[in-house]
């Protein structure tokens, strides 16, 4: 509109022909080229879709580089990691290691994901001045000191240096490694359930670092929209709103009354108010402390019942293990400022699909999952939804109806043949042929050496399991019936774990040292029996009876040689006993 304006203008003060004619064909040239370069390069819809790839060019400085990467002498040690990791759950922890600030698995095996300056060009457009991280806590498993060739999943934030910088919208966008199928298709399927989730796309990789690699093809990698504040804006067209990544054990656990624990375990990821505070709190006792009736009575005033229920039950036909249905890990917990209620958003879905059979399962118990107990019966907050008959019933409701559209055989298979279709190509041509044997194995009509739950054949036999359930003839399989055996699914030592919870926790020093005082004077208390009634039933039962007196009266008065070592030993024992609550009054007092 601003350049035919100027070209109107130019038409009627130039009334000669010629010059006229002359002057409009530059105006109209400039308007062309000024055109394209204001041209709006599109919205962040472009970069996303399941048929869509672009592609990704990262730039950074050597010395920028070295920023992500773990100190150097950092010691990977996954059976390490995983035993703090238990020691911290034992001890009511927050899946947080004293090693790092970061939450996850990571920060147990002693990193920080710390971002360096770079820039990105996305399908020709570059942004200076972004920061990039690693990203995801499994990453440093797959890390080898040195290696820029390691395909790890990346974090780009495109404000992290510069509170103004955005590109198409977005502040932030993720570069996953991982699965180029499973995560995709479940986001997919949980977008068509009308569950607010993120937008994903592909995206051909490639990476500068001078000096050392000049735009070296680094990966076909998976793009996933962060969920974040433009997130929210977009879905909600409101930021109000308490948005929430938690990381801690258990499904919205209960601290007490004050928010500084939630704070910690809850992770908010906008700022709260004091109400959004309390209303979490509130939420989290209801679920844990209340009776039936009350929860019955109440439970709609604080979550949005029917999101929650269609959240769960696209979760439990994907047999998505690692996510809400085992704790408390990649999701979002959002409180909607308009109705106040809680809503759930998933998140890092790589096992997805039924591929997480750690879990005190296999790959055919996975498939054969119980939909009624999806996380055990240790779940208290879907536990307690579903032992609402109406809730269940809509669940069941739900359940019925996608095994029929979004989850029915024949649209899934012919939408994992049309995904694989697109990536394909680009897997063999950017990851290689050893990466096409593993993505073919993802495709493959029946369980091979490489994958034991393909796609097509998990959809067929987990539709088929759901219906067994819901018809009444099959109960589907509690995989959390009972605690897994880790020490049989990581060989550990419990003797470790024990040393680990001696040296980290105050509480459990203190209980071993009570209950060494306590074994000790039980052996005492024993001892003086014992002495007692080989001198007389007399002194046996005072001995018995009226430990450490009269032991120590009777070994140094009657003088008998054992009776003697027996009350010196209740002696020493009650001493330390004394010593021990001495020390602690003095703690207490300190």
């Amino acid at each position: 509109m601003k350049h035919l304006l100027v070209t109107i203008i130019a038409a009627v003060l130039f009334v000669d022909r010629f010059y006229s004619v002359i002057f409009l064909a530059v105006v109209l040239s400039l308007g062309q080229v000024l055109g394209q370069e204001a041209k709006p390069s599109g919205g962040p819809e472009l970069l996303f879709g399941l048929d869509n790839v672009i592609d990704v060019h990262i730039r950074i400085e050597p010395e920028e580089w070295a920023k992500l990467q773990p100190p150097k002498g950092t010691k990977m040690d996954i059976d390490v990691a995983i035993q703090d990791v238990m020691v911290d759950a034992i001890t009511g922890g927050h899946f947080r290691s004293e090693k790092s600030t970061r939450p996850g698995l990571a920060g147990y095996l002693g990193v920080d994901h710390q971002y360096g300056k770079a820039e990105v060009t996305i399908d020709g457009e570059t942004v200076k001045g972004i920061g990039l991280r690693y990203k995801g806590n499994g990453t440093f498993l797959a890390y080898v000191e040195g290696d820029v060739t390691r395909r790890l999943s990346f974090k780009i934030d495109f404000n992290e240096y510069d509170d103004e910088l955005e590109f198409r919208g977005l502040t932030k966008v993720n570069l996953n490694n991982g699965s180029l199928m499973r995560e995709p298709l479940s986001y997919e399927l949980f977008r068509e359930a009308g569950i607010h989730c993120s937008r994903v796309g592909y995206a051909k990789v490639s990476l500068t670092i001078p000096g050392k690699i000049d735009r070296r093809p680094h990966g076909l990698y998976t793009v996933i929209e962060q969920v974040d504040k433009r997130f929210l804006k977009d879905r909600y067209r409101s930021t109000k709103g308490l948005l929430m990544k938690p990381s801690t054990f258990g499904a919205f656990r209960y601290f007490g009354g004050e928010w500084d624990e939630y704070e910690i375990g809850f992770v908010p990821k906008t700022k709260p108010t004091e109400e959004q505070k309390q209303r979490v709190i509130e939420f989290a006792r209801l679920i844990h402390k209340s009776g039936d009736e009350a929860f019955e009575e109440k439970v709609e005033e604080y979550l949005d019942v029917d999101q929650f229920l269609r959240f769960i039950a696209v979760n439990v036909l994907l047999t998505n293990l690692d996510s809400f249905l085992s704790g408390s890990q990649n999701h979002y917990i959002y409180l909607e400022p308009e109705s106040n209620k809680f809503q759930f958003f998933p998140w890092d879905m790589d096992s997805s699909f039924g591929v997480a059979e750690f879990w005190n399962g296999t790959p055919e118990t996975c498939r054969d999952m119980s939909i009624d107990h999806p996380a055990g019966k240790g779940h208290t907050l879907i536990e307690r939804v579903l032992n609402i008959p109406r809730y269940k019933q809509i669940y069941h409701d739900y359940l019925d109806t996608y095994l029929n559209t979004i989850f029915a055989e024949e649209k899934m298979h012919q939408k994992i043949e049309r995904v694989g279709a697109f990536v394909r190509p680009l897997v063999k041509m950017i990851n290689g042929r050893k990466a096409t044997d593993g993505f073919d194995a993802v495709l493959a009509e029946r369980p091979n050496d490489l994958e034991q739950q393909p796609l097509k054949y998990f959809v067929t036999k987990r539709r088929a399991s759901v219906r067994r359930q819901l018809d009444g003839e099959s109960e589907g399989h509690i995989l959390f019936d009972k605690p897994p055996d880790w020490r049989e699914i990581i060989g550990w030592d419990w003797g470790k774990i024990i040393w680990r919870l001696i040296k980290k926790n105050m509480a459990f020093r203190w209980g071993i040292a009570i209950l060494s005082v306590l074994l000790l004077n039980f052996s005492g208390w024993l001892w003086g029996v014992v002495v007692g009634f080989r001198g007389s039933i007399l002194w046996g039962f005072l001995n018995m009876f009226f430990y450490p007196i009269t032991p120590v009266i009777y070994g140094f008065g009657v003088r008998k040689e054992p009776g003697r070592r027996s009350a010196m030993w209740a002696l020493f024992c009650t001493l330390c006993f004394v010593a021990l609550i001495v020390k602690a009054m003095v703690m207490w007092g300190e």
